[in-house]
């Protein structure tokens, strides 16, 4: 069951860590929200008021996250801690996109351990509508990885027509209309008219660059090759 209004974990409240979290690491809450967060509600939104304590609660989260793998990574909050805390706190939903930012922030981080929290990461199940589109988890997770590196241009529909090019027939698992359909809900819910994100446009050098040098970063290069 969702909370129908987030409440941050009296855990996390509590914690005093000794190394404070960098200020440039601030630049991944925009990040974190554009791709990963657009949807999700943190609280009831019926006036403008309430949009704007809703974005305040998703920045909040966020942040929170990034900080607990920043304790994680400097050895002052263990794992074992983080986990019993937020499957106690978070209802399933919160818990997943709180494992998920720390996984990519000690991926970020090069920390071995970020596989135990991949683990908690899979026992939370492939929620739709992802399950739909793309071809597994780790298609997900690869998909994840190159938009972080594009939200750092601004997603754009230009973007995600490069997107359709090159992973139609590696993560994707989709026909071209809930393509197009998924990533304007998803991603691009601000656009004033849907467009056909399919059709092939090679006028997107700009992002393939930034989308090959991603993919070469990547620890499992292979699941980007087409099957």
């Amino acid at each position: 069951m969702k909370q129908k209004q987030w409440q941050e974990s009296p855990w996390i409240s509590s914690l005093k860590l000794v190394k404070s979290l960098p200020f440039e690491d601030g630049i991944f809450n925009a990040i974190y929200r554009a791709v990963l967060l657009r949807n999700v509600e943190f609280c009831k939104v019926i006036t403008i008021e309430d949009r704007a304590t809703c974005i305040r609660m998703t920045n909040k989260f966020i942040h929170q996250a990034i900080f607990i793998a920043y304790g994680i990574n400097n050895e002052e909050i263990s794992i074992n801690e983080l986990i019993k805390n937020i499957k106690n706190d978070y209802d399933l939903e919160k818990e997943y996109y709180f494992f998920y930012i720390v996984y990519q922030e000690l991926v970020r981080r090069n920390n071995s351990s970020s596989y135990l929290i991949l683990k908690e990461l899979k026992e939370c199940g492939f929620q739709e509508p992802f399950k739909s589109l793309f071809k597994s988890f780790e298609a997900k997770l690869a998909w994840d990885f190159l938009l972080f590196d594009l939200a750092h241009q601004e997603l754009n529909e230009d973007m995600f027509n490069e997107m359709w090019v090159r992973y139609k027939d590696s993560l994707l698992n989709c026909p071209p209309n809930k393509y197009s359909e998924f990533v304007f809900k998803q991603y691009l819910k601000d656009a004033k008219e849907l467009r056909d994100l399919t059709k092939i446009n090679n006028k997107n050098s700009l992002y393939s660059l930034i989308i090959e040098r991603a993919e070469k970063r990547y620890i499992h290069k292979e699941i980007f090759l087409p099957v």
